[in-house]
Formats: C-alpha cells, sequence, structure tokens
C-alpha cells in the first residue's frame, strides 16, 4: 500500500491509477460494501428465483414426462383397439361367410324339399287326370258304343228286345264303375 500512496503522490499515475489514491481507496471500499450488500441481501432473492425457476423448469419436466407417459399409454390403446378391431373385423367377416354358407345351404334344402313336394303332386295331379281321362273316355265310348248298337239294332230288333239290351249294358256299365 505504501507503493500506492507514493504512486499517488507523485501525481500521474499512468494509465491504471488515477492522479488521487483516495479516489482509488474510497472506490474499492464503496465497491468492497455494495458487493457485500448484494451478496448478503441480494443473494436469498436470486438464490429464490433461481430456486423457483429451476423448480419451474421441474415441474414443466415433470410435466411434460407425465403427458409423453401419457400419451404413450394412448398410443398403446389405440394399438390395442386397432388390433381388436382387425381382429373384431375378421370375426364379423367370418360370421358373415358362416352365415352365408348356412342360407345357401337352407336355399338348398328348401329348394329340395320344393321338387319333392312339386313331384308328388304333380304325380298326384297326373294320376287324377289319368283317371278323369279314361272315365272320360269310357263314357265317351260307352255312348258311342251305345249309338252305334242302337242304329245298328233298331232295325233289326224289336222294342222289347231293344230295351232288355239297354238294361243290360246299363247294369253291365254301372257294375264296372
Amino acid at each position: 500500500m505504501n507503493a500506492l500512496i507514493t504512486l499517488a503522490s507523485e501525481g500521474s499515475n499512468g494509465k491504471w491509477l488515477p492522479a488521487d489514491i483516495n479516489e482509488v481507496i474510497w472506490g474499492t471500499l464503496a465497491f468492497l460494501i455494495i458487493a457485500f450488500a448484494l451478496v448478503k441481501f441480494g443473494g436469498p432473492f436470486v438464490k429464490n428465483g433461481l430456486k423457483s425457476r429451476s423448480q419451474k423448469v421441474a415441474d414443466r419436466l415433470g410435466e411434460a414426462s407425465s403427458a409423453r407417459e401419457a400419451a404413450e399409454a394412448e398410443r398403446d390403446r389405440i394399438k390395442a383397439a386397432l388390433a381388436d378391431s382387425d381382429s373384431e373385423a375378421a370375426r364379423i367377416v367370418e360370421e358373415a361367410r358362416r352365415a352365408a354358407d348356412q342360407l345357401g345351404t337352407d336355399t338348398e334344402t328348401r329348394t329340395d324339399q320344393e321338387i319333392v313336394t312339386l313331384r308328388e303332386r304333380a304325380t298326384t295331379d297326373l294320376a287324377a287326370t289319368r283317371i278323369q281321362a279314361t272315365a272320360d273316355l269310357s263314357g265317351e265310348l260307352s255312348r258311342l258304343a251305345l249309338g252305334a248298337a242302337e242304329e245298328v239294332v233298331a232295325g233289326s230288333l224289336d222294342d222289347a228286345a231293344q230295351q232288355r239290351l239297354i238294361d243290360e249294358y246299363i247294369s253291365q256299365v254301372g257294375s264296372q264303375n
């Protein structure tokens, strides 16, 4: 310090120190007091500010981590839902195939039953038509034969013989039906 005082008393101290050493001493002392006051009184505010900022950053990181975990869980849920929807779609397609196969089988069975029923009905109708046609033909033949016999007999038979032949024919036809 003596060297500083000596330098200050000589006048100009060069470019590093001002001409007045008291100014250096008081400036240094003021700087130290202000630095001490800032550290003593401003330090807690700065520390609290940095702590709160660090806490906010940590909270935001926690929120981001929670949001990320929630997003990953949602992603996994969506993937599972997609897998479920794929299996559900496959199940629905398989069920539709089974229903279509069953419908085809049912339709085929019903068609076969209808064919059998129609054949039976056609056979019955054919038999009834055949019987009716035979009866109609028999009746028509009887009428024609009777008419022809009348013509032939009318010329050669008397009324009593003709009546007897008609009665015999009627009883014969009556016994056939």
